[in-house]
């Protein structure tokens, strides 16, 4: 949820309690108002009715009890109260149906006769009332909520505008380009603040890249050179005809240790430049392709090992990635279901348009998922092996938008690459 949507439901979530609260409020206001009112109201008739009285205007009492909102009636004496008010349902003869008066009861003395006076009004029926307020509170209600949806689009549009577009900045910034977006200024300070911050920010992060690429490239090249000339070297003590079988075997576990160097020296080069992501995806790749390569580049391996190959192919997995890279992740991937499995095993291949699957035979148990990709994390049976081909396959995994998972069904450990 964006955040001016969050900010004006919680001004809905707190405000409905508070119109609410103010219904109520209002009811009881309104209610007080109205008793005083006709309080009053009824107070003046009383005094005119009592005026009538005394000046014996017997015209003017008839028309009033005629209209059956006056009452007089004679009392004894001991039946004489003070005024009082008090709240009575009155019939209604016309639609035959009850309705809320109040009504004054006050007593007088008309030369030695007490006389009664029962004076009342019709009032607001509170069933009304509270009608009308709860009618009011809807109309407010509805009235907030289509100001605060007005006022949201036209703060998303304009105010929050900038911010919007920092962000399409920082989504297409890639420091490989060493190109720094152009941010708009704007007429609020905050944004103006956060656009230089994020200028200075990307042009360190540039300057760093280049730094790191530019080490990363003259370490590898620098350590690449000398370990070429320590092999040819060891390559012209192993042609030697006077070497003993002892300077023999210590020549080959130089030669090989050599070799294992060359091999990680590369793969971290290679790791490097694929989180740096200096491979562009341009091409549209088939997997089936990359995959029946890597079978024959292995041919010989998986021959050797007596394995048997399942190519379950029911159509083509193809992405848009970077064909160098999608041949690597395929080779890592064939290679690792051949190094890790067992003599007369099986590998099989099972491929959609929506996945690929390399499932091998091999360890009873499943593996550790948690240090599966780690680098550096090799099998202690395979001395030749550096550690590094699930790490690679999962870096070129992310890079090519693909999800790389691992599971052990039935006896098959099986890597599984679907589209994220």
């Amino acid at each position: 949820m964006k955040l001016l949507n969050r900010t004006s439901l919680y001004y809905l979530i707190f405000g409905i309690p508070i119109l609410v609260l103010s219904g109520f409020v209002c009811y009881a206001i309104a209610t007080e108002e109205i008793e005083e009112s006709s309080d009053a109201l009824l107070s003046d008739f009383n005094t005119q009715i009592k005026t009538f009285i005394f000046e014996n205007d017997s015209v003017s009492l008839k028309v009033l009890t005629k209209d059956k909102e006056v009452s007089i009636t004679p009392v004894k004496n001991s039946e004489v109260r003070r005024s009082f008010f008090s709240d009575t349902l009155v019939q209604n003869k016309q639609e035959g149906e009850y309705s809320e008066n109040r009504m004054l009861t006050s007593f007088v003395k008309n030369g030695g006769n007490y006389l009664k006076i029962k004076i009342w009004r019709s009032m607001l029926e509170s069933d009304q009332l509270i009608w009308g307020i709860f009618t009011s509170m809807i109309t407010v209600l509805i009235s907030l909520t289509l100001i605060f949806v007005i006022i949201n689009l036209y703060i998303s549009k304009v105010l929050w505008q900038p911010f919007y577009t920092v962000i399409d900045n920082l989504k297409g910034f890639n420091p490989n380009d060493r190109q720094r977006p152009a941010f708009k200024p704007s007429n609020i300070v905050e944004f103006n603040e956060l656009n230089v911050s994020l200028d200075d920010m990307m042009k360190n992060m540039i300057a760093d890249y280049g730094r790191q690429k530019k080490f990363t490239e003259h370490a590898s090249h620098e350590i690449q050179t000398p370990l070429a000339v320590i092999k040819s070297k060891i390559d012209l003590l192993i042609q030697s005809e006077n070497l003993g079988q002892g300077e023999a075997r210590i020549i080959m576990s130089i030669d090989d240790a050599c070799s294992k160097l060359i091999r990680i020296n590369r793969s971290l080069l290679l790791l490097t430049k694929i989180e740096n992501r200096q491979f562009k995806a341009t091409d549209k790749v088939s997997f089936q392709k990359k995959v029946l390569g890597a079978l024959s580049l292995f041919d010989d391996h998986i021959k050797s090992s007596h394995l048997d190959v399942v190519k379950n192919f029911d159509a083509d997995f193809s992405i848009h990635a970077n064909a160098d890279l999608c041949l690597v992740l395929a080779n890592n991937l064939i290679q690792n279901a051949i190094r890790h499995n067992i003599p007369g095993g099986k590998i099989i291949i099972t491929m959609t348009t929506a996945s690929l699957s390399i499932a091998n035979t091999g360890l009873s148990t499943a593996l550790d998922a948690a240090t599966l990709y780690s680098r550096f994390n090799k099998n202690v049976d395979l001395p030749d092996s550096v550690g590094l081909g699930l790490a690679i396959a999962r870096e070129i995994a992310e890079a090519s938008h693909l999800s790389l998972a691992y599971s052990y069904q039935e006896g098959l450990h099986v890597f599984s690459l679907k589209p994220n």
